[in-house]
C-alpha cells in the first residue's frame, strides 16, 4: 500500500532533518559537541517538533547512522560478500572502501561515534561495522590458509591496521579535490597487497 500524502510529507521532513543533522555533525566535529539547540537552529524547527519526529536526540543520531549504513556500507558489504575469491574480494574491499571514505566526509564523525557511544541503541550500528571488520579479517585468513599470506601475519591485527589506515583518510583528504580518488584507491590496494606479502 502506498503511503498517504501525510505520511509521505512526514517522511520527507524526517529525511531533511537527518540530512541537516549529518551536515551539522561534520561541521561541529562530533555528536557530543552538537546540541539539540544546534540541530533545531540548523533544521529551522522547534524542539517539540524535533521530539515529535524522533523522540530524542539519541534517536535522531541513530537515524543518521542507520541512513549512512543503509546507503553506503550495506550495499558495499553485500557486493563484497558475493565475491568468492579471497584475493579479488580483498582488492575490491580496499579499493571500494577507500573510494567511500573519499566521497563521504561524514564518516569521520560517524565512525568515531560508533566507537564511543556504548548504549544499547547503537548496538545494531556497531554490529554492522563489526561485520565489515570480520569480513576483512576472514578474507585475509583465507588467503593465509591458501599459503598466499605469510604465517607471521595475524589476520585480526592486519584487518585493524588496514581499517585504521583507510578511515584515517577522512582526516587528511581534501574533499574539494576529488580528481585523484581512483589513484588513491589503487595506491591503497598496492600498499595492502604488498604489505601483506600476498603471493600470486
Amino acid at each position: 500500500m502506498a503511503p498517504s500524502r501525510r505520511e509521505s510529507k512526514s517522511q520527507k521532513k524526517k529525511a531533511k532533518i537527518v540530512q541537516t543533522t549529518m551536515q551539522l555533525l561534520l561541521k561541529k566535529g562530533s555528536s557530543s559537541t552538537t546540541s539539540t539547540t544546534d540541530i533545531c537552529t540548523a533544521a529551522r524547527l522547534t524542539r517539540p517538533t524535533l521530539y515529535h519526529y524522533f523522540g530524542s536526540k539519541r534517536n535522531l543520531l541513530l537515524a543518521v547512522h542507520m541512513k549512512s549504513l543503509d546507503d553506503v556500507l550495506q550495499p558495499y558489504l553485500k557486493e563484497a560478500l558475493s565475491i568468492e575469491d579471497p584475493g579479488q574480494r580483498l582488492e575490491f574491499m580496499i579499493r571500494t572502501f577507500a573510494r567511500i571514505v573519499c566521497q563521504h566526509p561524514e564518516l569521520r564523525v560517524l565512525i568515531h561515534d560508533s566507537l564511543i557511544i556504548k548504549d544499547k541503541y547503537f548496538r545494531e550500528v556497531r554490529g554492522v561495522w563489526k561485520e565489515h571488520y570480520v569480513l576483512l579479517r576472514d578474507t585475509i585468513a583465507r588467503l593465509q590458509s591458501a599459503g598466499k599470506v605469510d604465517d607471521w601475519v595475524k589476520p585480526s591485527w592486519a584487518a585493524l591496521f588496514v581499517l585504521g589506515m583507510l578511515t584515517w583518510v577522512t582526516y587528511w583528504f581534501d574533499y574539494d579535490q576529488k580528481t585523484y580518488i581512483d589513484d588513491l584507491a589503487e595506491q591503497a590496494v598496492r600498499l595492502v597487497v604488498q604489505g601483506l606479502g600476498i603471493k600470486a
